[in-house]
C-alpha cells in the first residue's frame, strides 16, 4: 500500500467513524472546503472519500446542493435490521463451531471493557466496543463475503444505535444481551446463540422506533 492510499484509507476511516459517532450529524451538509479544513487535507481526497461513502449508503449527493449525511428513515432501519438479524444469526452459529479458543477470550475482554464504559457513562466508548463485539463474532466466522455484507449493514445501523444507547438503562440492557450471546457461544449451543443474536438485533430496532416515536410526538 502506497503512502497516498494509506492516507486515503485513514481519512476514510476517520470520516466514517465521525458519521457513526454523529460528530457529523444525519442530514448535515458536507461542503468540501469545510471538511478539508476540518481534517487538514486538500479537497481532492475529501471528494474521493465522499464518493466512497456514497457508494456505501452513508452519504448522498443532491443535485445543485452537494453532499449530505444520509438521514435514514425508520423503513430504512427496518430493511437493514431484517437482513442483519439473518446474517448475524448465521455468523454466531458459525462462530459456535469455531475451534479457536481465543474468540471467547476476546469477547469476554470486550464485554469487560464495555462494563468499564458503562461505569464511566462513556457512551461513545461503549459504542466503539459494541462495534468490536459484533465485528469479532463476524471475523470468527472466517467467511469473508459474510463479513463484508454484515460490516456494510452494521455501519448504517450504528446511526440508530448511537441514539438509543444515550438513553438511561440502554447500555446496561445491551451488555446483558452480549453476555447471553457469549454464554451460548462458549457452550457451543449454536441454536440458542443464533436466536439470541437475532433477538438482540431486532430488539435494538424496536427500542429505536419507540424513542423515535416519542421524539416525533413532542416535536
Amino acid at each position: 500500500m502506497t503512502d497516498q492510499s494509506s492516507s486515503m484509507q485513514t481519512l476514510y476511516t476517520i470520516i466514517k467513524q465521525d458519521i457513526i459517532d454523529q460528530d457529523l450529524k444525519p442530514g448535515q451538509r458536507l461542503p468540501e472546503r469545510e471538511l478539508a479544513e476540518r481534517y487538514n487535507v486538500s479537497r481532492t481526497p475529501i471528494r474521493q472519500v465522499l464518493q466512497q461513502l456514497s457508494m456505501e449508503g452513508l452519504v448522498e449527493f443532491i443535485p445543485y446542493k452537494g453532499a449530505f449525511i444520509k438521514d435514514l428513515t425508520i423503513e430504512d432501519f427496518k430493511d437493514i435490521t431484517q437482513l442483519r438479524a439473518v446474517l448475524e444469526k448465521l455468523a454466531v452459529e458459525i462462530c459456535c463451531e469455531s475451534t479457536d479458543k481465543t474468540v471467547g477470550e476476546q469477547l469476554e475482554h470486550i464485554i469487560s471493557n464495555q462494563q468499564k464504559a458503562i461505569d464511566e457513562k462513556d457512551v461513545k466508548e461503549y459504542t466503539h466496543l459494541d462495534q468490536e463485539f459484533h465485528h469479532a463474532i463476524v471475523k470468527a466466522s472466517t467467511n469473508k463475503e459474510l463479513e463484508k455484507f454484515i460490516e456494510l449493514l452494521n455501519q448504517k445501523s450504528y446511526l440508530s444505535r448511537v441514539r438509543t444507547l444515550t438513553l438511561p438503562g440502554q447500555m446496561e440492557r445491551s451488555i446483558e444481551e452480549h453476555r447471553d450471546i457469549l454464554k451460548y457461544i462458549l457452550l457451543k449451543d449454536k441454536e440458542s446463540a443464533g436466536k439470541k443474536a437475532a433477538a438482540h438485533v431486532e430488539d435494538a430496532l424496536q427500542r429505536y422506533i419507540e424513542i423515535h416515536n416519542i421524539i416525533t410526538k413532542f416535536t
